[in-house]
C-alpha cells in the first residue's frame, strides 16, 4: 500500500509540473505549481523508500519474542511477506550477526538468534 501511494504521489507531482506547459493548466500556476509538484514528488519518494525498505527491526522483534529459532516459512507467515523478501531479511540478519544457522528440520533450515 505504501508503494502504491508513493507511485501515485510521484506521478501526481510530475503531472502538476508538466501541466504548466498545457494550454489550460490546472489552477496552480507558476512557482506554486512547481513547489506543489516538487513536494508531491518528495513525499512519493519517501513513501517509496519506506515501502521498499526491508522490515529488519520488525523481524528481529518477532524472532526475539518467540525465544527460539525461526524458519523462512514461519517468517513468511508471521510477517506476511513473500518468500524472496523473507530470504533477503534472513540473509541480512545473518550478515549483520543477529542470526545464525542452527539446524535443518524437515528440509527447512532453522535460524536462531545470536545471544
Amino acid at each position: 500500500m505504501i508503494k502504491l501511494t508513493g507511485y501515485v504521489l510521484v506521478v501526481g507531482g510530475l503531472f502538476t509540473i508538466l501541466d504548466l506547459m498545457a494550454e489550460i493548466p490546472i489552477p496552480l500556476t507558476g512557482f506554486r505549481a512547481v513547489f506543489a509538484g516538487a513536494m508531491l514528488m518528495v513525499g512519493g519518494f519517501v513513501a517509496l523508500y519506506h515501502g521498499y525498505k526491508l522490515p529488519l527491526a520488525e523481524a528481529l522483534e518477532l524472532i526475539h519474542q518467540r525465544g527460539r529459532g525461526i524458519t523462512e516459512a514461519e517468517l513468511v507467515h508471521e510477517m506476511r511477506v513473500d518468500r524472496a523478501t523473507a530470504g533477503r531479511i534472513i540473509a541480512v540478519l545473518i550478515r549483520q550477526g543477529f542470526l545464525r544457522r542452527a539446524s535443518t528440520v524437515n528440509t527447512e533450515e532453522v535460524f536462531e538468534p545470536v545471544r
